[in-house]
């Protein structure tokens, strides 16, 4: 987490509990895990292989608005998500 968004206070309600995408992008598989931080704002770090952010933006989101900002390859991740949440 903080390689991709600077956050490092994080707490992890459900573990190690976790979700995996089916491979994309030259067989690469991404694991999530649900934490839980105070923070409103982050800073996304600046990679040191790109000289800049690996991501462009950020933002908090409801579920509905996740399911139209997502790829379709994150759908299971967010299902997983609403399941274990609600």
């Amino acid at each position: 987490m903080q390689e991709e968004t600077g956050l490092s206070a994080l707490d992890y309600p459900f573990g190690d509990e976790h979700k995996e995408t089916l491979p994309y992008s030259g067989n690469k598989v991404a694991r999530y895990y649900l934490a839980e931080t105070d923070a409103d704002k982050i800073e996304l770090p600046v990679s040191p292989e790109l000289g800049r952010p690996e991501h462009h933006e950020y933002r908090w989101a409801s579920f509905e608005e996740a399911e139209d900002l997502l790829p379709p390859r994150l759908a299971i991740i967010l299902e997983w998500v609403k399941k274990t949440l609600t």
